[in-house]
């Protein structure tokens, strides 16, 4: 986002300022976002910085905490591994809904997605990669033709999008996950279900193992500062 973006005040853009910045990594996993700093930076009230909040908890990018404000959304290991359980088990059942080689107009639909989100991936615009992989992914799950799954999906989905945001500065895991999107339609296309799950299962745990050994280089590289801080205090 260019300067002037970042300036015309209006919540849209500091909702798009703040999601861009938590995207590439720019803001971190628990790190605060002060109100009074983001209204000077933007030029945006303090209504407009609040409402930019709610939207960015509602997709699962931040939480509110008593006494602590808003911060950047983390989990412990246990919580991403129970999310990733609970994901994978929604999304394999849905894909095996896929039985049946998919009606063309809907092949061409996705594709679509696909093509544009390979675009915004190589250029990398990340806020257009995060709202074209959410919109591929949920037009292809309401397709499964079961919508209480569906919405189950979306809902685990925004649970974990730091989780799977924290891989999208990374080409190489980013053009994985192209391969993965067309060899999804593929799949689709000539309904075999049983392929379709294989592959998002593997889509889906990538981003959560690069976060796992992410967020365990990151413990290992604070706790090495704490005790080189301990022994400069000797």
């Amino acid at each position: 986002m260019d300067e002037t973006a970042e300036k015309s005040g209006s919540w849209e853009a500091v909702y798009k300022d703040l999601q861009r910045k938590i995207i590439s990594g720019a803001c971190r996993p628990r790190e605060r976002l002060i109100e009074d700093e983001i209204m000077v930076r933007t030029g945006a009230t303090r209504h407009g910085v609040r409402r930019a909040f709610d939207e960015l908890e509602k997709v699962g990018l931040v939480i509110r905490q008593p006494n602590k404000g808003v911060q950047v959304r983390d989990y412990s290991i246990r919580e991403v591994e129970e999310l990733y359980e609970i994901r994978e088990c929604l999304e394999t059942q849905a894909a095996r809904h896929f039985s049946r080689p998919a009606e063309p107009q809907f092949i061409t639909f996705l594709t679509d997605i696909a093509e544009k989100h390979r675009e915004a991936s190589r250029a990398m615009r990340f806020s257009e990669v995060f709202t074209l992989n959410n919109t591929f992914h949920e037009t292809l799950y309401e397709h499964a033709g079961n919508k209480r799954l569906a919405e189950a999906i979306q809902h685990y989905t925004f649970s974990t999008h730091p989780i799977r945001t924290r891989a999208f500065p990374n080409e190489e895991m980013r053009e994985v996950a192209i391969e993965e999107h067309f060899a999804m339609i593929e799949a689709i296309r000539q309904g075999d279900g049983n392929h379709l799950a294989d592959i998002i299962r593997r889509h889906i745990g990538r981003p959560k193992d690069f976060y796992l050994q992410a967020t365990n280089i990151e413990a290992s590289f604070e706790e090495d500062l704490g005790a080189a801080s301990k022994d400069t205090a000797l």
